[in-house]
């Protein structure tokens, strides 16, 4: 039989334990670094319902899942309320 004091035991359970999660955490990271998401590619918002959504085709027009609306990538919302609806309320 092998004899181990308990210090070098429990010493020795807490270093591979540290190593393992150090090795994890090292292998999560280098994971996240490789993943890159463009947001200006692929997250739209609805101009109609200010829903925020993933479209990840690459296509210049996009439709809503929420409203079911069309609308180009860069447009921004409608403004309800015109400039000729600001004078007339003068």
């Amino acid at each position: 039989m092998i004899k181990i004091e308990l210090t070098f035991a429990v010493t020795g359970y807490l270093f591979l334990a540290l190593l393992i999660l150090f090795l994890w955490i090292y292998k999560e990271a280098k994971k996240k670094s490789n993943f890159s998401l463009r947001k200006e590619n692929y997250l739209w918002e609805c101009p109609l319902c200010f829903h925020l959504y993933i479209d990840s085709s690459g296509n210049q027009i996009s439709r809503c899942p929420l409203c079911g609306s069309l609308h180009k990538k860069g447009e921004s919302g409608y403004n309800l309320c015109g400039k000729d609806d600001n004078k007339e309320a003068k």
